[in-house]
């Protein structure tokens, strides 16, 4: 199926969201915080406390204001959090190891991985968390790691915050799962998959603006499917609906990934053919008449076989206005289907 072009991928960092950078923000102020309270304060290990503190600093401010990081905001992201695992563990460390009060402290990076990271890069972090705790058991002088008390405790204290974690993990996905259909049916025709119109005029006026920029060529296809009413008053709508999608597919197996097609509504289609010159365009219309016609559906008992009429036009060659372009490829289309005959240049 054709997607829109320079359309962004599903699966992008939820890092890029700003609610995930606000939040690493807020984090790593609490941190820090933290940090000073310990400082000021007593019972501490200072130098550690103050190592940290000035690491964490350094790391939220360097993200921030340095170019070739804060514009990667995946490796942004991925700083900051390492620099707050970093913390917790070494303010748990100076407080008294495992049996320190701020070991809840790991919650922290542990919820920022869930928020800002993929799926992987959080199970990542949340093995780093369950290492660093045993490391400081093995700083912590009266802790005895090998024995059972130890092995209950570690699963005892780190699992709750790791299953609370891994919960908000699978919140945000459903989320953005929820989010993605939402999207899919503003801007994609419900039957067939494709664009809708709306979606598709917003991005065929763009494509056009940057071919009259870089003096590049594109065609449009208008796309008529044949005696879809006839077929509904036949056999009921349920067999029209069944064309229409046999068609759509059968256009989305005959492009290219960078061109752009969609539903007019009823029984048309139309296709953006980027970076395309009119014989190419009409080799695209014939693979894509080709496909329809090779293609049955089933219907009951029947097999029906689709039929298309096609109109081809193309820029600047055939005309310079997006309008006009297009009156000019319905006109093809209808021309063809008075004529019953491929469509010629």
């Amino acid at each position: 199926m054709a997607t829109p072009i320079n359309a962004t991928a599903t699966g992008k960092w939820r890092a890029q969201r700003p609610t995930a950078l606000s939040v690493l923000f807020w984090f790593d102020l609490l941190a820090l915080a933290i940090a000073i309270a310990h400082v000021v304060g007593a019972g501490a290990q200072r130098v550690i406390t103050v190592f940290v503190f000035a690491l964490l600093s350094a790391t939220t401010i360097a993200v921030r204001i340095l170019p070739s990081i804060k514009r990667r905001l995946r490796t942004r992201c991925i700083l900051e959090i390492a620099a707050l695992l970093a913390f917790a563990l070494g303010m748990t460390w100076a407080t008294g190891g495992v049996q320190s009060p701020l070991l809840a402290l790991l919650l922290l990076p542990l919820t920022a991985a869930a928020i800002a990271l993929s799926k992987a890069l959080y199970s990542c972090v949340a093995v780093c968390v369950v290492i660093g705790v045993l490391v400081l058991g093995v700083l912590t002088t009266d802790a005895r790691i090998a024995s059972p008390e130890f092995i209950v405790w570690i699963i005892s204290a780190v699992s709750p915050m790791i299953i609370a974690t891994t919960a908000i993990v699978m919140l945000i996905e459903q989320m953005q799962g929820a989010e993605q259909y939402i999207q899919d049916l503003s801007t994609n025709d419900a039957l067939t998959g494709l664009l809708n119109q709306r979606t598709f005029d917003d991005i065929f006026l763009r494509e056009h603006r940057k071919a009259e920029r870089n003096g590049s060529t594109y065609c449009l296809l208008i796309i008529d499917v044949e005696n879809v009413k006839q077929l509904n008053e036949s056999m009921g709508r349920d067999a029209g609906d069944k064309v229409l999608t046999a068609v759509g597919a059968a256009i989305g197996r005959s492009i290219r990934g960078s061109d752009v097609a969609a539903r007019l509504g009823g029984d048309e289609f139309v296709v953006l053919l980027a970076d395309t010159d009119l014989p190419i365009g009409n080799a695209v219309a014939a693979r894509v008449r080709s496909h329809v016609y090779a293609g049955t559906v089933s219907v009951g008992n029947r097999m029906v076989r689709a039929n298309v009429h096609l109109g081809l036009a193309g820029y600047p060659k055939d005309r310079r206005e997006p309008k006009e372009l297009l009156l000019l490829a319905n006109q093809r289309m209808l021309h063809d289907k008075e004529v019953n005959r491929p469509l010629s240049e």
